[in-house]
């Protein structure tokens, strides 16, 4: 963040782009110098142009090195640099150009002159043009000149109120909805004057022709450094193995090109926008023109054979059913509504997404009234709609923190420095010895291009491209292949819970109703049975199912509802075809036919079905009423179901009756608060706790009936808040939703593996901890503590940031329960101290000597916090404390106290939270957040950015986290996981790097198990490219120091025989099959065991090449090798160092080919195996008894005693032996697991936050704090609750209890409950308490 005084600056040099925004970036202006520019060609010329090269990897340094700072308001070039959470920094070098009206008057003229469109700016006055440019607020403001820049594919233009670079919005950004309805389009000047600004309605995609891409591609410092080395070799005669490298080099970038080429085609395709809009003119005459020319403020028709929409519109009048898979994923059509005109509210795509058309969804069918159109407002085009969002998502994802290649980078850097030490080594040594000029410098050039291997970065993509191959095979696609060796790292899953633990589609397992005594009855599966009354209609007409061609199409929830009713939904195939359209033709459910149902009535008594009687039933029955009522009802207004409103609404007629009825539906706590507290039943809280602890979804239902003087216009106008208050309470709805069959299965083998689970849903906070203890994430014995933030003294004219809250905890023991009241804890800095009071927002209140008023306990044996309105149960095992709770002890008891300091439950608690205090926490209690994410286990009523949000935070403890989920609403945690997984096949899945075609988190483990033997393959792989490296450069060395080397033919067999076709078949290794690891793999070359490993293993090469050079020096047949020229190098000192140095290769290559436990064994591989064992011959045929043409053809001077061959022979078995040894008995075994492995799972010298964290957590003594202990009464002994019907006879006005916050929550005497006054808790520690 930039000092406030840039701001205050009238002309800074230094600027924020998109402040407090996600998308934040800093910004500084810089003017072309002419000295600067001189003096950098200058050098550029002195190194031949190869600091024009670097500069051209690094753009921002020419900026610097040849422009000078200057203010944002004069600048010619803009530096963007946007820094990622401090780890990595991007850097963008922008020009900013200046946009007239002159300019671009005459570029309109000649479009208008090639292309004919409706819209053409012949009869324009340019005296009157000008650029219409919008920031906020719907205020555009006019000018002549324009300065912008174009960053990202969005376009910033100077704003000189706020003297800063501001982003072009479109009509999103803080405009009142009632902005939308005031509009009457737009004149042909006005129009013109935006699309100047914003330009064509169109998605650009940079696209680049295959020259610039080839010239792109081969300036890759890569492909650079291969291009110097083949020079070299060619300079050097080293022909064949240049040839080999060129192909490759050619190959690979002709590959590359494609790919590219390919990538961009397939955008260019995605974004193609083609087609033409009706365009509504102030005058109401609608106008067909191309949807490139659309800009924000234009009013479109939505023709009624439906469209693919080009660009983001508000839904000003009638209704549209769209397909949005391309956005969110989900197959179901959705039905947007008109946005309501309120003064008062400020437009939000998210808030208003059910009245927004998104730019890529498709309108099926649209609705309308009568002859008026349905009419939509142009809000966003081009780049800035939702479409133009995920294009540019995928065009510019987020950097991933690829430790390991950061890591082979700086290794390469140390090899490159061992380099230069040779180069300098050999540049003095052959001076001294009067070698020639150019063989000096060719030889030292040439050590640099042994010790870095041009073919390394090609042998580092092997093991990804094996294990892209294997997940394919397993149908998971990864189409970001470098995130493969990030999923070997994976050590935290996060799951969505709906369609990914649990099966997608929902079953009816049956319906709660309340009886008019304010009473739930008996639990009815058989939904037919219901009488014809509020709850069945309710169920029938409240829902958002459209038919389309014949099909019935909704959420699966509303589906399986409805269909369970067996009433009959009744589409407009009877409405002729030109009035189909012509109005919105209300949706009529049919009861089921009589005739139909008659012949089945025997069998239905006989098996003891029949529909229950209703209060009409019956006064039928008794003569007081008709027998035969048509209860068919026509749905006259749908309010849709919305995430942030927990529920749907519908107004609806019976159509044999007067007057209008609402049916509403959604979570339980949300209806809770919209029902008269008079209708809610007195164990509304543990009937529901009953069927959530269960596992079971559970749906309230509610009703009321409006004013008889309403008539169908009036209720067109109604607000969602006047028909969804005032409800009354009709009962519970419950639906099955199963977990997937290896659910289970995967969860148990993840936490066996150490691979902490956690599950992030939108659901509710009871049903997703019950579904939690089914799969396994949390244990049957294992303490949960509800963590909930609730408001202190809120009023209600206060604004949300100034509201205090305190943290309150729920504890479930299994099936004993005890509750805390408020966290008795302060936060100052990070340690806890003990306070009377509450922790609110992080501080102390000034005064407050009791900031929890006493709880009351409901009517059931479960444990229920007051704030939550939710009630907390538990399954039915019992869990050992310190002192048993049912044995009725006697308040004051001195077991309270022992209880209370019962240990069993802290040792391995975990935290559950919904997403408002989740929220709360995040924003108010930054400090104690970190404590909760490390417990935390169950996150539920999380919205798509609080799950984000979410996945970034357990990040920041040093996490590395993949996220698993069905595409729908998980996409943005999807793409900022280290590892996402999405078991979604639609386009919504192009934000995770892997897809799964297999529904189920059985991917998960098929992902990590590929991660890891594809990190484990790199790392072998580099080891053995670093080590072969070390050992031909120590050959080369020894070999100098007589003025000889290897020959070509020697190096051709060493670089092809060995090195390419042992790298090319090194990650052919398969994953290992058997259960995953508990130890992570390691992820980082800069730590002890690899860099320990490669410095004994090059000892040990060392010592037996060394050994080897002596030994042959001491032989009776030994010559001296005396250099003449330099195609004859063979000597005894060369076949000593070629026979050794090949052994060498071949080992090496088998002590890093790894197997289990992350990779099979490597007798599995039989490829590698073959090319080892056929090495192995030739090797030993070469150096025992070679053919004359074969010593010929590698220069080899064979000594002429076998005893000296043999020995050779030995060096191979003991270097060998030795090798081994230090891999497996010292690397792994001392260095790895008995230093390594322990300083890392040590939490006091661990490095990362979360293992110091929880360290600090096992120091808490009294913390979360336990002040309240409520015993329950056994369960054995409680009171059958005899369920009520409904009996014929006048209802009486039933004296209900008056309830305050919680309705159904009763004082302790009234239960006969006890409530046991724990003591206070010793002072914390404040030193176990420090983070």
């Amino acid at each position: 963040m930039t000092s406030p005084d840039i701001f205050r600056d009238p002309k800074p040099c230094i600027g924020v782009l998109n402040q407090s925004q996600e998308d934040e970036m800093k910004i500084c202006g810089y003017q072309r110098s002419r000295m600067r520019t001189f003096l950098c060609w200058i050098c550029i010329c002195l190194t031949a142009g190869l600091l024009r090269l670097v500069l051209h990897w690094w753009r921002h340094w020419y900026l610097f090195a040849t422009c000078r700072p200057c203010p944002l308001q004069d600048a010619e070039q803009v530096l963007v640099e946007e820094d990622y959470q401090g780890k990595h920094k991007v850097y963008h070098v922008k020009t900013v150009s200046n946009l007239t009206v002159e300019d671009l008057s005459k570029c309109l003229l000649q479009q208008a002159h090639t292309v004919e469109t409706p819209r053409s700016p012949e009869n324009l006055d340019e005296t009157k043009l000008q650029l219409s440019v919008h920031f906020s607020s719907a205020q555009f403001k006019n000018c002549r000149s324009l300065r912008i820049f174009r960053c990202k594919q969005l376009v910033y233009a100077w704003d000189a109120s706020t003297n800063s670079f501001n982003k072009i919005n479109g009509l999103d950004c803080n405009v009142p909805c009632s902005y939308f309805h005031q509009q009457r389009g737009l004149s042909e000047q006005e129009q013109l004057s935006r699309r100047i600004v914003y330009g064509s309605n169109e998605i650009t995609v940079p696209y680049r022709d295959v020259k610039t891409l080839l010239f792109l591609e081969v300036l890759n410092p890569f492909y650079v450094f291969q291009i110097f080395s083949v020079i070299l070799w060619f300079t050097y005669d080293y022909y064949y193995y240049a040839c080999v490298i060129i192909l490759m080099s050619v190959f690979g970038i002709g590959m590359s090109i494609i790919q590219t080429k390919k990538n961009q085609d397939v955008l260019q395709k995605t974004v193609l926008n083609t087609g033409n809009a009706w365009v509504v003119n102030p005058k109401g005459v609608s106008k067909e023109v191309p949807t490139q020319t659309l800009v924000p403020g234009d009013i479109i028709e939505i023709p009624s054979s439906g469209c693919t929409m080009q660009c983001d519109a508000v839904l000003l009048s009638g209704n549209c059913i769209l397909d949005e898979s391309m956005l969110t994923g989900e197959s179901v059509p959705v039905t947007k509504t008109p946005l309501p005109m309120k003064r008062d509210v400020i437009f939000d795509k998210k808030e208003h997404a059910r009245h927004t058309l998104f730019c890529g969804t498709k309108v099926i069918q649209t609705r309308y009234i009568g002859s008026k159109k349905v009419l939509a407002f142009v809000i966003n085009t081009g780049n800035i709609t939702a479409k133009g969002g995920l294009i540019r998502s995928i065009l510019y994802p987020p950097p991933v923190d690829y430790k390991f290649e950061q890591d082979s980078y700086k290794f390469i850097q140390c090899l490159a420095l061992i380099a230069c030490v040779g180069f300098i080594y050999t540049l003095v040594t052959k001076i001294l010895r009067g070698t020639d000029g150019v063989k000096i410098a060719v030889e030292s050039l040439d050590l640099i291009t042994i010790v870095v291997p041009p073919a390394l970065p090609a042998a580092m993509t092997v093991g990804r491209f094996y294990a892209q191959k294997r997940l394919k095979k397993n149908d998971i696609f990864c189409i970001a292949p470098r995130s493969i060796n990030v999923a070997g790292s994976i050590d935290c899953c996060c799951f969505d819970k709906t369609g990914t633990l649990t099966e997608d589609g929902l079953d009816m397992w049956g319906v709660v109703p309340k009886s008019s005594t304010n009473q739930f009855q008996i639990p009815l599966k058989d939904v037919q049975r219901l009488p014809y009354d509020n709850f069945l209609f309710g169920m029938v007409t409240c829902h958002s199912i459209t038919v389309l061609n014949g099909q019935m199409m909704a959420d699966p929830l509303d589906l399986k509802m409805f269909q369970s009713t067996g009433w009959i939904l009744e589409d407009s195939k009877n409405v002729p075809e030109n009035e189909k359209y012509g109005l919105i033709y209300p949706t009529i459910l049919r009861q089921p036919n009589r005739g139909d149902v008659q012949p089945n009535l025997a069998l239905t008594e006989t098996a003891g079905v029949q529909r229950q009687s209703s209060v009409d039933d019956l006064l039928a029955n008794v003569g007081l009423s008709q027998a035969e009522k048509n209860y068919d009802h026509g749905i006259v207004r749908e309010f849709p179901f919305t995430s942030s409103l927990q529920r749907m609404s519908v107004i609806t007629r019976c159509l044999s009756a007067q007057g209008f009825n609402v049916y509403c539906k959604g979570s339980p706590e949300m209806l809770q608060q919209l029902c008269h507290p008079q209708s809610i039943p007195d164990n509304y809280s543990q009937q529901l706790s009953t069927f959530t602890k269960k596992g079971y979804r559970v749906i309230a239902m509610a009703f009321k009936t409006l004013s008889p003087k309403l008539n169908y216009t009036k209720a067109q106008r109604l607000s969602r808040e006047e028909v969804e208050h005032n409800l009354e309470f009709l009962g519970f709805v419950i639906l099955e939703n199963r977990l997937k069959p290896d659910t289970t299965e995967v969860i148990n083998s993840l936490s066996a593996a150490n691979i902490r689970t956690i599950m992030v849903t939108g659901d509710n906070i009871l049903t997703a901890m019950s579904v939690a203890r089914d799969c396994g994430i949390v244990s049957p014995s294992q303490a949960v503590i509800t963590v909930h933030a609730a408001p202190l003294d809120h009023h209600a004219g206060q604004r949300p940031d100034h509201v205090q809250y305190e943290l309150q905890y729920t504890l479930d023991l299994g099936s004993k329960t005890c509750t805390t009241i408020g966290a008795p804890l302060a936060l100052n800095g990070n340690n806890f101290k003990e306070q009377n009071h509450s922790l609110v927002n992080g501080v102390v209140p000034p005064s407050t000597p009791s900031s929890c008023a006493p709880s009351t306990l409901p009517n059931s044996d479960s444990l229920t916090s007051v704030k939550t309105c939710a009630t907390w149960t538990h399954n039915d095992e019992d869990v050992e404390l310190g002192t048993p709770m049912g044995m009725g002890a006697s308040p004051g008891d001195s077991r309270d106290y022992e209880y209370r300091l019962s240990d069993n439950w802290r040792r391995h608690y975990t935290f559950a939270m919904d997403g408002k205090t989740w929220q709360v926490v995040r924003d108010h209690f930054p400090d104690q957040m970190e404590i909760l994410l490390t417990r935390g286990v169950i996150y539920a009523r999380m919205s798509p950015e609080q799950k984000q949000a979410l996945v970034m935070e357990l990040q920041k403890l040093d996490y590395c986290v993949a996220m698993c989920g069905d595409g729908a609403n998980d996409c943005g945690a999807l793409k900022v996981a280290h590892t996402g997984i999405s078991l979604s096949e639609t386009e919504s899945s192009i934000a995770s790097p892997f897809t799964s075609r297999n529904p189920t988190i059985a991917s998960v483990p098929h992902v990590i198990k590929e991660g890891r033997a594809a990190l484990v393959t790199s790392f072998g792989i580099f080891k053995y490219m670093a080590a072969y490296s070390l050992v031909q450069f120590i050959s080369v060395m020894i070999l100098y120091s007589i003025d000889s080397n290897l020959t070509d033919k020697q190096y051709l067999y060493i670089d092809l025989g060995l090195l390419s076709v042992f790298a090319f078949f090194f990650g052919k290794t398969d994953a290992y099959a058997g259960r995953l690891a508990k130890q992570v793999p390691l992820s980082s070359l800069i730590s002890p065991a690899p860099l320990v490993s490669l410095v004994l293993h090059i000892c040990v090469v060392i010592v037996f090449q060394v050994a080897g050079w002596y030994q042959v020096h001491q032989q009776s047949w030994f010559v001296p090798f005396q250099h003449s020229n330099e195609e004859h190098l063979g000597c005894y000192e060369n076949y000593t160092m070629f026979a050794i140095s090949c052994f060498q290769y071949i080992i090496l290559a088998i002590v890093f080919s790894k197997g289990a436990p992350y990779r099979a064994a490597i007798w599995s591989n039989w490829p590698l195996c073959l090319a080892l064992v056929l090495n192995i011959c030739i090797v030993t045929y070469l150096i025992v008894y070679p053919t004359e043409w074969a010593a010929d053809f590698f220069q080899l001077i064979v000594p002429p005693e076998m005893n000296f061959r043999y020995y050779m022979i030995i060096y191979g078995v003991l270097n060998f032996v030795a090798h081994i040894v230090i891999e497996t008995f010292v690397i792994e075994y001392l260095v790895f697991k008995k230093f390594q492995v322990r300083r890392d799972q040590n939490a006091k010298t661990s490095t990362r936050k979360y293992m110091r964290l929880e360290n600090n957590i096992q120091k808490f003594e009294n913390w979360p704090p336990i002040t309240e202990v409520y015993e329950p009464h056994d369960p054995s002994t409680a009171e059958e609750v005899k369920p009520t019907y409904v009996n014929l006879g006048a209802e009486q006005d039933l004296d209900m209890p008056k309830h305050s916050a919680f309705p159904g929550f009763f004082e302790p005497e009234m239960n006969g409950q006890q409530i046991r006054q724990l003591p206070s808790p010793e002072p914390l520690k404040a030193s176990a308490l420090q983070i």
